[in-house]
């Protein structure tokens, strides 16, 4: 007798000690995260730099490439498992070219329910700014926008004195090698950071013989640079050779 009362007590351990507990349920997946977006357009995905805010439910995707048109392409999101999105305020459905040059929410519910409204926001990078003498020293790009064809054989930017605010640009004006070499010195003035230009200013005069014309570049204001495309766009005052007030350079870094 007492080995059966034994049996059902071994058989009734075995029985509750089998029986799922509250911990060994399989949970539901709660988190109405976005892990990464693609993006691309008709000429396939486009590398893009995914900047997510779990906290505030933000995407930002910057773009290198500024050429990129924000107004026609699409996006492909990777999301948390079991998660779905669908647009709002008419967004663009996933996977189909549409408009994001502003900022598209879309709701991303979980498996459990739990909803978030996410917004995508596109913009085009920008390295950061640091030293921006730094930009333009070493070998340059030098075009010449009013005589195209006697643009300058060689071109480089200096830093003065660790200054990163005032740069030397060294060039062969005409493109007629050492004979016409020109230094302009500039300061490059304040940044604007929304638009990423500041004012250059030319810090004195320069001069040079080039065809036989003694020509002068004259201090003060020289044009504008942009961080965003490397460019120094030089608009600076000349004289000693025709009557036109000003002679333009676009220099840019010598990929």
């Amino acid at each position: 007798m007492k080995n059966i009362h034994l049996i059902l007590l071994l058989l009734v351990i075995t029985i509750i000690s089998c029986e799922p507990t509250f911990n060994d349920r399989p949970s539901v997946p709660d988190s109405p995260l976005i892990l990464t977006i693609v993006i691309g357009n008709e000429n396939g995905e486009m590398g893009v730099i995914n900047a997510i805010d779990t906290v505030s439910y933000i995407d930002t995707l910057f773009v290198k490439d500024k050429t990129f048109d924000f107004s026609h392409m699409y996006i492909n999101v990777s999301m948390e498992k079991g998660c779905k999105i669908e647009p709002l305020e008419g967004a663009p459905p996933c996977g189909t070219f549409g408009d994001y040059s502003t900022p598209r929410k879309y709701k991303v519910t979980a498996p459990s329910g739990r909803s978030a409204t996410w917004t995508i926001v596109m913009a085009y990078y920008v390295e950061p700014i640091g030293c921006l003498a730094d930009r333009w020293s070493g070998e340059l790009d030098c075009q010449d926008l009013v005589w195209g064809s006697y643009a300058p054989t060689y071109c480089t930017g200096e830093k003065i004195d660790d200054d990163c605010s005032l740069l030397k640009v060294t060039f062969d004006f005409w493109g007629y090698g050492e004979a016409t070499e020109v230094v302009l010195k500039f300061k490059l003035e304040t940044i604007d950071m929304e638009s990423l230009v500041g004012d250059l200013t030319l810090l004195e005069d320069a001069s040079v013989t080039a065809e036989g014309y003694d020509i002068t570049f004259h201090a003060g204001p020289a044009g504008t640079y942009s961080a965003a495309s490397d460019a120094l766009n030089i608009e600076v005052a000349w004289s000693g050779y025709d009557d036109s007030p000003t002679y333009s350079f676009k220099i840019t870094p010598k990929e």
